[in-house]
C-alpha cells in the first residue's frame, strides 16, 4: 500500500496549507460518512465473524507488514508501499465492513504514532484508508456478493468479476486521493505523479489485493496454511525489490546517488511539457566543478570520489528541496528548476550553490577548496524545448568558464555577477544607488515553532542595477564593506525596514520584529548610534521590534570599539542578535561580553540534525546554553518538517526558512 504524505507544511506566503487541509478535512468527512454506512451495513452480523481467531491472525498481519514497508524509488521520489492489503481485503471478505475497516483505521494510526507523525497526516491516513475498503465493501454489498466467502460459498464468476471491481475501485481511490494531497503539498499536477508513481506501486499492491481471497480461502481452512501465503508474499515483496534496485540503478549515479543524466533528462522533457501546457517557465543550471581533475591528478580518484560525494552533499543542502539535482558527469552537475517566475531567480539559486562553496570541503582531514562555473538557462526566454535549452545552458556555462566569471546566463553573463559590470564599475554605481532608491528589502518570515505564527522577518537587501538587472548581497555588500559606502548602505537598509516596520504596526494587526543585518565596519564607528537614533526619532517606531543582526565575526581592529557601539546601540532599546552562531571562534565570549538577546544557528548545524547525531548534539547545545541564559534562539535554513519538528522538541524559539516562506516583497507577508 503506498503512503508517501508528508506533514503539512506550514507555508506562511502561499495558499497550499489551507489547500491541504481542506482536502484532508474533506476526505475525513467522506470517510466518516462511509463509516456511518460500514456500521449500519454490518448490523445483525457477528462482529468478529463466524471465527475470531482469523480476525485476530489477520489484524496481526496487517501492523507487521505496516510496520515493515518496502521503500521504493522512482524519477528521483521515494515513498513506501507495504503488503498490508492482502491482510485488509482479507478482513473484507471474512468480518462486516464495519469491524474490517475499523481494524485497518486501527492498524494506521498505531503505526503513525510509530515515531508520531503530524496531526494532518494521521487524520488523511486514517481517512483514505477507511474511505477505500469502505467504496470496496459498498460495491461487494450492492453486488450481492458480500457475504460469499463467510457463509463459506463457493465462488462464482461473478464474484470474481465483482470482486475485481473491488481491487480496481480500491486501488484507484487509496492512488488518487494520496496523489492529491502530495500535488497539494508539493504542487504539482496529481496527473504526474500517479503517472509516475503507478509503475513502482501497481505490481505489489495487485499482487496483495489479489491475494486477499487466497489468504481468506486458506484461513477458513486451517490457520496453519498462512505463514505459506507469508511465503508468496516474501517472494512478492523480494521480487520487487530487486526490480526497483534495477530501476534505482538505471536512474542514479552509484557515486553520489544522485540522479544520472537519463533521469534528469526525463524530468526536465517532463517538466518542460508541463510548463508550456501552463505557459509557465523552467530553468535549467549547469555547474561545472573547476579544478576537480587536478584533484583527481594530483591526489588520487579514492580522493575525488570522496570529495565528489562532499560535494553532492553540499549541493543537495544549497539547492531547493523541490527541484531535480543531477550528477551529470565527473566533475559536471545539473539543477531543474521549475516555475522559477523570473531569470533572476535560477539566477539568486545559482548565486547561493555559488556562495556555499566558500567553506573548503574536508577529506582525510586536509581542506580541499573548489570554485564552479554556473550556466543559466530558463524556458521560454533562452528556448522552447528541453534539448535546445540544455544546449542554452551549455552554452552559459562554457562561457562563464572562458571567461573566468563565475555566473552566466544564456548569451550573457549574469547580471547579478560584480564582474559583468567590473568591481570599480560597481562600486562607483554603488555610490548613488542609495540617492536613485535603487535599493530594496525582501522579508523572510520567521516563525514561532508551538504556534506557527510569524514573530518577525529578517530584512534582505537587493539591489536593483541600472543595467546589470537585480543583484543580491554576495554581488555588492562585500564590495562596499572595503569602503565607507557600507555605511550608507545599511543606513538605506535601516530606513526602509523601519518605514516598513511603521506600515506593518499601522494596519491594525500585531507589529512584526524585523532584523536588520550589520556590518562589522558599521561597529567600528563610533558614529554608528547616533544615525540609528536619528532614524529611530524620525520614524517613531518602537526600538524593541527592531533587531540588528551581527555575524560572530563582527570584531574588528579595535574590540573595545566594538563593544562600546553595541552597548549604546542596546540602550537604545534595540534587541542584539549574533547571526550564524556557531561557526566563529569567539562565541563564547561574545555571550560573555555583549548584549545579546538572540542568537541564530547556523544552518550547517541544522540541516542534517536529523541524521546527523553530531549536529544534533550542537544545536541541543546551543539551545540548552540559550535557554539557561535566557537568550532567544533562532534556527536558520530549516527546509525539512522533520528537521522543524526536532527543533520544537529541543525547545527552539524561532524558525527560519524555505519552509515556511522564501524572501518576499513585503506585501505578500501574511499573518
Amino acid at each position: 500500500m503506498e503512503r508517501t504524505i508528508s506533514s503539512n507544511q506550514p507555508i506562511v506566503a502561499g495558499r497550499f496549507r489551507l489547500s491541504v487541509g481542506s482536502f484532508v478535512m474533506f476526505v475525513a468527512v467522506a470517510g466518516a460518512g462511509m463509516a456511518v454506512w460500514d456500521w449500519r451495513a454490518s448490523l445483525h452480523q457477528p462482529l468478529f465473524g463466524s471465527q475470531p481467531a482469523i480476525l485476530g491472525v489477520f489484524a496481526v498481519c496487517c501492523l507487521i507488514a505496516e510496520l515493515r514497508p518496502l521503500r521504493l524509488m522512482w524519477l528521483g521520489r521515494s515513498g513506501h508501499i507495504t503488503a498490508s492489503w492482502t491482510f485488509m481485503m482479507a478482513l473484507l471478505l471474512v468480518v462486516p465492513p464495519i469491524t474490517a475497516v475499523t481494524v485497518a483505521a486501527l492498524v494506521f494510526l498505531t503505526t503513525d504514532l510509530i515515531p508520531p507523525k503530524a496531526p494532518i497526516r494521521i487524520l488523511f491516513n486514517v481517512a483514505q484508508i477507511t474511505l477505500s475498503l469502505s467504496l470496496g465493501a459498498a460495491i461487494l454489498h450492492a453486488a450481492g456478493q458480500a457475504k460469499e466467502l463467510q457463509n463459506g460459498m463457493a465462488i462464482s464468476p461473478w464474484w470474481l468479476l465483482t470482486f475485481l471491481a473491488v481491487c480496481v475501485a480500491v486501488y484507484v481511490t487509496n492512488s488518487t486521493l494520496t496523489a492529491v494531497v502530495v500535488s497539494l503539498y508539493r504542487k504539482e499536477p496529481p496527473g504526474k505523479l500517479l503517472r509516475e508513481s503507478a509503475p513502482a506501486s501497481l505490481f505489489v499492491d495487485g499482487m496483495s489485493l489479489f491475494l486477499a481471497p487466497v489468504s481468506a480461502v486458506l484461513a477458513e481452512r486451517s490457520l496453519w496454511l498462512i505463514p505459506l501465503l507469508l511465503v508468496v508474499i516474501g517472494v512478492v515483496y523480494r521480487t520487487t525489490q530487486l526490480m526497483l534496485l534495477h530501476q534505482h540503478q538505471a536512474t542514479h549515479d552509484d557515486l553520489t546517488a544522485l540522479p544520472n543524466r537519463r533521469l534528469l533528462d526525463q524530468q526536465l522533457r517532463n517538466a518542460v511539457l508541463s510548463a508550456q501546457r501552463r505557459g509557465d517557465q523552467v530553468g535549467l543550471i549547469l555547474v561545472n566543478l573547476n579544478g576537480f581533475k587536478n584533484v583527481n591528478d594530483r591526489l588520487g580518484r579514492d580522493i575525488g570520489d570522496q570529495l565528489l560525494r562532499q560535494v553532492a552533499s553540499r549541493f543537495s543542502d544549497l539547492c531547493p528541496p523541490t527541484e531535480t539535482l543531477a550528477h551529470i558527469g565527473s566533475d559536471k552537475f545539473a539543477l531543474v528548476i521549475s516555475h522559477p517566475g523570473t531569470i533572476s531567480h535560477s539566477v539568486a539559486i545559482a548565486s547561493d550553490i555559488r556562495d556555499g562553496f566558500a567553506r573548503a570541503f574536508q577529506v582525510e582531514g586536509f581542506p580541499l577548496s573548489l570554485d564552479a562555473s554556473f550556466g543559466v538557462a530558463v524556458l521560454p526566454d533562452h528556448a522552447h524545448d528541453s534539448d535546445t535549452l540544455w544546449q542554452r545552458a551549455d552554452e552559459a556555462m562554457g562561457q562563464a568558464k572562458r571567461t573566468s566569471h563565475h555566473i552566466a546566463v544564456c548569451g550573457r553573463i549574469a547580471p547579478q555577477d560584480e564582474h559583468s559590470v567590473g568591481r570599480l564599475g560597481l562600486l562607483a554605481d554603488l555610490n548613488r544607488a542609495p540617492l536613485d532608491r535603487q535599493l530594496f528589502l525582501e522579508y523572510q518570515p520567521q516563525i514561532d515553532l508551538i504556534t506557527g505564527e510569524i514573530m518577525g522577518v529578517e530584512a534582505l537587501v537587493r539591489w536593483h542595477h541600472p543595467t546589470a538587472g537585480t543583484l543580491y548581497p554576495a554581488q555588492f555588500v562585500g564590495l562596499a564593506e572595503q569602503t565607507d559606502l557600507i555605511q550608507r548602505v545599511t543606513e538605506t537598509v535601516l530606513r526602509q525596514a523601519v518605514i516598513q516596520c511603521v506600515q506593518w504596526a499601522g494596519d491594525g494587526r500585531r507589529p512584526l520584529r524585523v532584523g536588520v543585518n550589520v556590518s562589522a565596519r558599521n561597529l567600528q564607528d563610533l558614529q554608528f548610534p547616533g544615525v540609528v537614533r536619528e532614524v529611530l526619532r524620525r520614524s517613531g517606531v518602537d526600538p524593541a521590534l527592531i533587531d540588528l543582526e551581527i555575524t560572530e565575526n563582527t570584531f574588528g581592529s579595535n574590540r573595545e570599539i566594538t563593544v562600546q557601539v553595541l552597548g549604546e546601540l542596546r540602550q537604545l532599546g534595540l534587541a542584539i542578535s549574533i547571526d550564524d552562531f556557531g561557526t566563529g571562534y569567539s562565541s563564547m565570549s561574545q555571550l560573555r561580553e555583549l548584549p545579546i538577546s538572540q542568537i541564530k544557528i547556523d544552518r550547517s548545524f541544522v540541516t542534517h540534525m536529523v541524521d546527523n547525531a553530531r549536529d544534533r548534539l550542537i544545536v541541543h547545545g546551543i539551545l540548552q546554553l540559550a535557554q539557561s541564559l535566557h537568550i532567544e534562539t533562532i534556527a536558520e535554513g530549516i527546509e525539512d518538517p522533520q528537521v522543524a519538528a526536532v527543533l520544537r522538541e529541543l525547545g527552539c524559539d524561532i524558525a527560519q526558512g524555505w519552509l515556511y516562506g522564501k524572501p518576499m516583497s513585503p506585501e505578500l507577508i501574511h499573518r
